[in-house]
This record gives C-alpha cells, structure tokens and sequence, in this order.
C-alpha cells in the first residue's frame, strides 16, 4: 500500500492494487453507518473514461419515432414538467456511451451499475470522473466531486451542495410516446451521429473494485425507490412481481404514493396532497394501460406522468417527489442509515 499525504489532517487516502483508493472521512451527508463507525469510502479513478456530451440538438418524440432508429423497448429516461410535456432520451442513444449529458433541459448522470439516470436542473461542464463504494462519481467544472445517484458534492469547493432534482421517471420508448408523442426528444440524424451503446448487462469490474460491504438488509441488486427530504431518507422495496401497484407511505411527516408499473418497470412517487385535500391512490386493475392508477376520493384516473386524464379532476397534475429509481447497494452506500420500506408493508 502506498499512503498519499493529503493537506486536510481528518483524511487519509490509500491507494491499493489496480487503481483503487480506499479514503476514509467524515460523511458530508452526516449519515455514518448504522454501526456508528466513521464512513470508510474506497474510489476508483477513471477520469473522463466516457466523453460527456452537451446541448444535442432538439427534436421531438414523435418525429424521432419515424426513422426506425428507436426500439418499443428501449429504455428512456423522461422527465416530465417542462415545456413540450416533458421529454424523453433513449439510453442507448444518448447516455450510455457519454454517461453524462449537460443540457438546457438537464444535468443527466447515467450509472448502469447502480441501476439509475439522475436528472438535475440545467447546468454545464460535468464529466464521468469514476466509481465511489461502486456509485459514479463526477467532476464539476470547478474541480468538485459529486455523487452522481445523490447530487451532492462531497470534496473539492463545491463540498456540501446538492444539486436540484427535476421530476424525472424511467420508462419504456413506446410507453412514454403512447403518453406523450409530442415531448421533446434528441435528433438522431440519420443515426450515425451518435454511436449507439448497448445497455450493460453486468456491473463493471471497476464499480465492483470500488464498492465495499453492503447494508446486509437486502441483496446488492434489489430495485428500490429512494425518496429524500429534509428529516429523512427512505428506499422502498419495489413490488417487481406485480403488473400495478401503489404503495401508501410518509416520509419526513407528508403522505406520497409510490406508482409502479410492472410491464415497463417504472416506479414513480408523488405528493397526496392536491389543492389542500388529500387524496388516496389505488392500483386499478381495470384501468387503461395509459392510466393504471385511481384515487379513490374521486374515481379520477391517473397517469405514471402523474396527470389525471378521466375522472373529476381531469387536467390536474401531482406534485412529484424528489426521488430515484436505483439499487439497493447504491443508495445504502450514500444513505446508510436510511429506513427501508419492504415490499408488501
């Protein structure tokens, strides 16, 4: 081992075999481990491995969809309060070479490994920067290192910032154009502009060097819905063996309910509280596919978009909550005394 002097006397950095670091510190967050020891973290360095790409040129859903570039099945990220009714990237198309994506519409992190696209609020100059406790890390412009699953600086000037969620889901390519063919989308071109990448099917030998004892509550790969605020972090076990479901649930004192939608596998939380009333959600088995949700106070069916399309309150929209569809390991490794919600509770 090599021991790497550094000028802040409470860090040690240590680098072992095969470019890995193993750095211990206090946690930014002020999460430490359940057990009360101070966090450990361990890093592996591949800076600018995946060339970050900027403002690609805009088209929209269902003109992108014409060329045949696109599959039903790919996977999208879409965020969905903005202008145009949101919009949509295809992974394969745009984020899973680059990684990251700086943009008008957002600040996009994709982290195969652990299981997510982050989607922050516009901004520019971030760059893939490697692996911490096998969750990727970026470089702002500044020099500042973020999580990319958490959005929070931990060294470097911009230490203790977290950026700005938008309200985002992943979703299936013909899911989201069923819902929103006019949403805005990336031009492909003739689709040799930008080389597709196929999705990964393993976790990376280099996040794997990174990452260290997981939380012995789940397995490392359990797909779970983080939910952050104020007083609390939450990972809900998600209910992956059912078609619909909703999931009832408080965190930091407010009611939100969890959509999850098997066939596409998104999961999705929002607000209960509508207009000052509170609303309760169901997983309507009749339902369209376009709707599967209903709250029972009115009958109004509800979208994965959160957007009430039949019914009373027709035209409304649900407030989203800042949260991430991940794994298990990725968010107990940023969150580690976070309270878990099993599937079925």
């Amino acid at each position: 081992m090599l021991l790497i002097a550094r000028s802040r006397p409470v860090r040690a950095l240590v680098l072992l075999a095969g470019g890995v670091f193993f750095w211990a510190h206090p946690s930014v967050s002020g999460e430490e481990p359940r057990d009360g020891r101070p966090k450990q973290d361990r890093f592996t360095l591949k800076p600018d491995l995946f060339p970050a790409l900027t403002e690609p040129p805009c088209s929209y859903c269902s003109t992108q969809n014409r060329k045949g570039l696109i599959v039903p099945d790919d996977r999208v990220l879409a965020w969905i309060r903005a202008n145009h009714n949101g919009g949509a990237v295809p992974l394969r198309h745009f984020l899973s070479g680059p990684r990251v994506i700086n943009d008008t519409y957002g600040l996009f992190f994709y982290d195969p490994d652990g299981g997510y696209v982050a989607a922050f609020r516009k901004d520019y100059g971030y760059r893939f920067h490697g692996w911490r406790n096998g969750v990727m890390m970026v470089r702002a412009k500044d020099g500042t290192l973020y999580s990319a699953l958490t959005g929070i600086g931990f060294d470097g000037p911009g230490k203790g910032r977290k950026l700005e969620r938008i309200p985002s889901l992943l979703t299936d390519w013909n899911y989201w154009l069923m819902l929103h063919p006019e949403s805005t989308a990336y031009d492909l071109f003739d689709g040799r502009k930008y080389p597709v990448v196929p999705l990964p099917k393993e976790m990376s030998e280099e996040a794997k060097a990174s990452l260290g004892p997981v939380d012995a509550r789940r397995d490392a790969m359990t797909e779970i819905l983080g939910v952050e605020s104020a007083a609390e972090s939450v990972a809900i076990e998600l209910p992956v063996a059912k078609e619909r479901a909703c999931i009832l649930e408080e965190v930091g004192g407010r009611p939100i309910a969890v959509f999850w939608y098997g066939p596409t596998r998104t999961a999705v939380a929002y607000h209960c509280m509508l207009d000052d009333r509170q609303l309760t959600f169901v997983a309507d088995e009749i339902s369209p596919e376009s709707a599967p949700f209903q709250d029972e106070e009115t009958g109004t069916r509800w979208t994965l978009a959160g957007r009430a399309v039949d019914g009373p309150l027709r035209g409304k929209e649900l407030t989203w909550v800042d949260s991430i569809q991940c794994r298990w390991y990725a968010w107990s490794a940023e969150y580690p005394r976070t309270r878990l919600v099993t599937a079925g509770e």
